[in-house]
């Protein structure tokens, strides 16, 4: 099971994908260690993050990109719709001089 999850898509073994494997262990280790031995400070676990962020990207590659890519669109275009059809304010405001208390019928 192990062995196919370090392999890409055409059967042969990953080196991104076993580097992300090793460093996630070693980071598990490190986090188990450091709740029962150890004091871990914590520029350790945000260079690890880093690493780990760095090979994942690198075992994602442009294909992570041919799928989100599209879903960013989507989410960037909902937002600009939203956007456009907001109802547009009153031009009479609250802090109007002539507005009166019970103006609001």
């Amino acid at each position: 099971m192990i062995k196919e999850i370090l392999r890409d898509e055409r059967g042969t073994p990953s080196a991104a994908r076993t580097f992300l494997f090793g460093s996630l262990v070693f980071t598990g280790t490190i986090i188990v260690l450091d709740s029962t031995i150890w004091d871990v400070p914590e520029p350790a676990y945000v260079l690890l993050g880093s690493l780990v962020i760095g090979l994942l990207t690198w075992a994602g590659g442009p294909r992570v990109a041919q799928y989100l890519g599209p879903q960013v669109g989507a989410v960037a275009s909902g937002i600009a719709k939203a956007v456009k059809s907001s109802p547009r304010r009153p031009s009479l405001l609250d802090n109007d001089p002539e507005f009166k208390e019970h103006d609001e019928k």
